[in-house]
C-alpha cells in the first residue's frame, strides 16, 4: 500500500511517500503544487495510479498553508480517485519522537496568548493519543505538564519561549523535531488506512485554532465618492 503525505501547515512545505516497508520519497518543496508532487512520485519509481491514498496535515497551522495543502490534496484525490485522510498537525509533530519511550507534549503558538496543545504517549515505536487537540492558556499548559511524573518531552514551535520548571523528567526536543513533516503525515495516514479510517473529501476542512481574522476591504476613495454623491442629493 502506497500512501502520499502532504504537509503545508508550517513554514516548510514537505511531502512523503511510504509503504508498509519503507520510505520511498521524502523532500521539501518551495510551493504546494500538484505537478511538483507528481514529479517526486515518478522519481521514486511509483506511478501515480499505484498510490492507494493521500494523507494531508489538516491543522492546526498556517491559514494559507492549510488551505493550499488541503486544496492540493483534494485535487489529487479526486483526479486519481483516491481516499483522503486528514492528519492532526500536532500528531504529525509528535510522531517525530515515536521511537522515544515516554510522553510527548506538543505545543504550538496559536494567538491571543494561547497555544495549541496535545499529549501523546510513545511505546515500542507506537504513538497513542492521550488528549484531544486543545487550545489553552500558557498557565494551564504548565499545570498539565507538572502533573506528569514520567519522562516528558516538550516539542513544537515556541517551546523555547517559556520555562516549564527545572525538573529532571522534563526535556525540550530539538527544533528539528518541531515540524509536521510530510513523511510523518504519510505514515500516520497509512496506519489509518489499514484500519479503514478515511475522510469525506468534501467535508474535510482545515482545523484552525482560531477563526481566521478576515475583514472586508473597503476602498477609502470609493467610500469618499459615495459620501460626496449622497451629500449632493
Amino acid at each position: 500500500m502506497f500512501i502520499l503525505g502532504i504537509s503545508s501547515a508550517a513554514k516548510i512545505v514537505s511531502i512523503g511517500l511510504v509503504n508498509e516497508e519503507k520510505v520511498l520519497a521524502e523532500t521539501t518543496i518551495r510551493a504546494i503544487q500538484s505537478e511538483k508532487i507528481i514529479h517526486y512520485i515518478n522519481e521514486a519509481g511509483i506511478r501515480p495510479d499505484q498510490i492507494n491514498g493521500i494523507a494531508v496535515a489538516a491543522g492546526p497551522g498556517s491559514y494559507s498553508g492549510l488551505r493550499g495543502g488541503l486544496a492540493t490534496a483534494k485535487t489529487l484525490a479526486q483526479t486519481l480517485n483516491l481516499p483522503l485522510i486528514g492528519i492532526s498537525t500536532l500528531e504529525a509533530i509528535a510522531y517525530n519522537l515515536v521511537d522515544i519511550e515516554g510522553t510527548m507534549a506538543v505545543v504550538l503558538d496559536a494567538r491571543a496568548d494561547e497555544y495549541n496543545f496535545a499529549l501523546f504517549g510513545a511505546s515500542q515505536g507506537r504513538l497513542k493519543r492521550l488528549t484531544d487537540d486543545l487550545v489553552l492558556k500558557l498557565g494551564l499548559i504548565k499545570e498539565r505538564l507538572l502533573e506528569i511524573s514520567g519522562k516528558l518531552w516538550v516539542v513544537g514551535e515556541g517551546n523555547r519561549d517559556w520555562e516549564v520548571g527545572k525538573r529532571e523528567n522534563i526535556h525540550i526536543a530539538d527544533n528539528i523535531h518541531s515540524l509536521p513533516y510530510g513523511v510523518n503525515v504519510a505514515k500516520l495516514g497509512l496506519l489509518k488506512m489499514q484500519t479503514g479510517q478515511t475522510d469525506d473529501i468534501f467535508n474535510l476542512n482545515p482545523q484552525y485554532s482560531h477563526k481566521p481574522n478576515i475583514r472586508e476591504f473597503v476602498d477609502p476613495l470609493s467610500r469618499t465618492a459615495a459620501m460626496e454623491f449622497t451629500n449632493m442629493l
